[in-house]
């Protein structure tokens, strides 16, 4: 029913959760994070859940992820507004981004929900494939240090389709919670399309019969921590009959508490352990980041020793000179049973060694860990910790937090612009004293928050609309300044079909060569090619544009819009028929680089002189023809989506009425034959060529 990947103590988080994905094409994700840092999840994080290959240059592999995303139905990354990187870069892709912030503690969990197709398993309903669920629960945010810097923890599981692996899943009800509790965090009026469909999936695709026991056969079940039902950490171990089992118990945190050791006691007290070691977090300079009365207060305690991770597991890669950089930072928060007889169990995830990590969802923070009986590794059972040889004497004057080096909001304002129809909108999430001006990453002024909403969206005016949508090209960050205050708010995008593209430069023939490409190795090499035209890239200048390869003849030129358009009604009807109406949207009413509305438009530029010389008129009046049989022979085989986009398909039909009405150019005489001529010819070649 399930496979498992526990990341601890030595593998590469990236490389597991591609290994997780691989063999599958995804189709919806959902991911959760404190620390948020946009540039890096679409840079690093995205390309692993695609089987492609992509660029080393950043704006080509943007590229080949904007046209990979076409392919998934729904992403949504869930992060606390309030802890976003100070050095984070911007986003650019097309998901949604929601900010939220709770009313006690910090929206925590470090989530991953994948769904995906089970390669080679049709039958999974409406004719698709079954479909699978990766679930990961992490220590790292979606962030650089988090990824690729700190030492973190992981586990990994794939979920499978009732139909194809009967077994019951331990902690259905458990991830059917933290579910329910992810959407609490938002605002009522939000939409999640991606939450929704891997919400349905663990509803309705997994057995649903729970089990009676939390073990069987001497191990405990797989279980999930999400502060349901009203038990803190200590407690849910409790009722999972843990406790008195002779454990040893070992404790990795990188934050306690300022005062006291109120967590660590609750939990020595529900499992009386033989003995406890805890980690002992350090700075760069060997003092310990805790307070002098936290790490008096655990040491206190009954069988409890500060300890320290060995060497190999902090040590940066590069061999010998790895070994003179500074170690890497211990972000892993582990909570570890074993005996030496063989039983050992990890509890692993977000949850550090804090009350308000260790209460329950409703009173502290929202957090996720996994508990997985891993006693039938095949190893010798020892201590991860090894003891402090002497008591620390240099302590942190103040408590070390999640929070340090992130932005502080002070105001929790979510701002959202929609491409679609170029509104704006605020939404405060409590009342606040306003104005608060709105201005770009650069201080350029934008407008003034003088009315807002709590919980609910409120429009603002077509000029605030018209500024945010110009500093948006640049950045989707703005900066919010009340007073003294300053902090960064990361703009909600949504409608992104109608966002112009990264890559705006391919003139109407690479337009029509882009769409004729058949494979995506094909789509990645031509959008690799074509976005480094004339740049410095690491130092080597990329060659000029190539030649239009298929305008050799006149067969060629006309045989090449016939089937470039072929190609595009099939991808859109293909996109409609599996449920991909965000694909179909981008490639027939879009504003990407390769979207019918941006091939007409730039058409219309050219033969109006503002691109360089007139085209052909013959070879653009046939391409509108051939759009507009595109246009109608869909619209008779999908109407509901025609509808549901009235607005974007009266535009599509102006352009092309635009083109169509530039006929006389082909003629420039006026000639009455002609015209008779143009007459008959143009509907004799909608009516054969039109029909589906």
């Amino acid at each position: 029913m399930s496979d498992s990947t526990a990341c601890w103590p030595a593998a590469v988080l990236s490389g597991r959760l591609a290994e997780a994905v691989r063999g599958r094409r995804l189709r919806s994700a959902v991911f959760t994070t404190f620390n948020f840092d946009p540039g890096f999840f679409e840079l690093q994080v995205l390309p692993l859940l695609f089987a492609q290959s992509f660029s080393q240059v950043d704006k080509v592999r943007l590229l080949q992820l904007e046209d990979a995303l076409r392919d998934v139905d729904h992403m949504e990354v869930y992060y606390d507004r309030g802890a976003l990187s100070q050095d984070a870069e911007p986003a650019r892709l097309d998901y949604r981004r929601i900010d939220v912030r709770r009313a006690r503690g910090v929206f925590h969990p470090k989530l991953a929900f994948l769904l995906v197709d089970e390669p080679g398993e049709s039958g999974g309903g409406a004719g698709g494939p079954y479909q699978a669920l990766v679930v990961a629960c992490l220590s790292a945010n979606l962030s650089r240090a988090g990824w690729w810097e700190n030492v973190e923890c992981a586990h990994i599981e794939v979920l499978r389709d009732r139909s194809l692996a009967p077994n019951r899943v331990s902690y259905r009800r458990d991830l059917l919670a933290v579910l329910r509790r992810i959407r609490t965090c938002a605002s009522p009026d939000d939409d999640h399309p991606a939450l929704d469909a891997v919400y349905a999936f663990v509803r309705d695709r997994l057995p649903s019969k729970p089990y009676a026991k939390a073990r069987a056969g001497g191990r405990w079940r797989t279980r999930l921590f999400g502060g349901e039902g009203r038990l803190d950490l200590a407690e849910w171990l409790a009722a999972l009959r843990l406790g008195g089992r002779d454990w040893n118990l070992e404790v990795i945190s990188p934050y306690f508490d300022a005062r006291g050791a109120a967590p660590l006691a609750r939990l020595a007290g529900a499992l009386k352990p033989r003995e406890t070691r805890l980690y002992l977090p350090r700075d760069a300079d060997g003092a310990a980041l805790v307070t002098a009365d936290a790490y008096r207060a655990a040491a206190a305690l009954d069988g409890v020793r500060w300890a320290d991770l060995p060497g190999p597991a902090t040590r940066r890669s590069g061999g010998a000179s790895g070994e003179r950089l500074t170690p890497r930072r211990v972000h892993a928060k582990v909570y570890r049973l074993w005996r030496p007889d063989g039983g050992e169990i990890v509890v692993t995830g977000s949850v550090n060694c804090t009350s308000a990590a260790h209460r329950h969802g409703g009173a502290g923070n929202l957090e996720a860990a996994f508990l997985v009986d891993i006693s039938g590794r095949k190893q010798p059972r020892s201590w991860w910790l090894t003891p402090l040889d002497g008591d620390a004497d240099r302590f942190a004057e103040a408590v070390p937090d999640e929070a340090d080096g992130l932005d502080e909001a002070p105001v929790g304002v979510s701002i959202r612009y929609q491409w679609g129809n170029h509104a704006l909108a605020v939404r405060l999430d409590r009342n606040t004293t306003l104005p608060i001006e709105v201005t770009d990453i650069s201080g350029r002024s934008l407008f003034a928050i003088e009315h807002a909403e709590v919980k609910q969206w409120c429009v603002c005016a077509p000029t605030a609309a018209a500024a945010v949508c110009d500093s948006l090209r640049s950045s989707s960050f703005v900066v919010m300044r009340r007073g003294d205050a300053r902090w960064r708010v990361l703009v909600r995008e949504e409608g992104m079909a109608h966002r112009p593209s990264i890559m705006s430069d391919l003139n109407p023939d690479e337009i029509l060569e882009y769409w004729s490409l058949l494979s995506a190795e094909e789509r990645a090499a031509f959008i690799e090619r074509h976005a480094a035209i004339g740049e410095e890239l690491e130092g080597i200048t990329a060659a000029e544009k190539d030649p239009l390869r298929s305008g050799d003849t006149l067969f060629d030129r006309y045989a090449g819009v016939f089937h470039a358009f072929g190609c595009l009604r099939r991808s859109v009807a293909q996109a409609l028929e599996d449920g991909r109406r965000g694909d179909a949207e981008i490639r027939l009413l879009g504003a990407k680089y390769d979207s019918l509305p941006e091939l007409l438009r730039k058409i219309l530029k050219r033969a109006d002189g503002d691109d360089g010389d007139g085209g052909d008129p013959v070879h653009e009046y046939v391409t509108f023809l051939t759009a507009r049989q595109v246009r109608e022979s869909l619209g008779s085989l999908y109407p509901r989506f025609f509808g549901e986009h009235r607005p974007r398909v009266r535009e599509l039909d102006r352009l092309i009425a635009t083109g169509i009405a530039r006929r006389d150019a082909i003629f420039p005489g006026g000639e009455v034959h002609n015209r008779a001529f143009l007459d008959w010819f143009e509907p004799a070649f909608l009516n054969d060529l039109g029909r589906p």
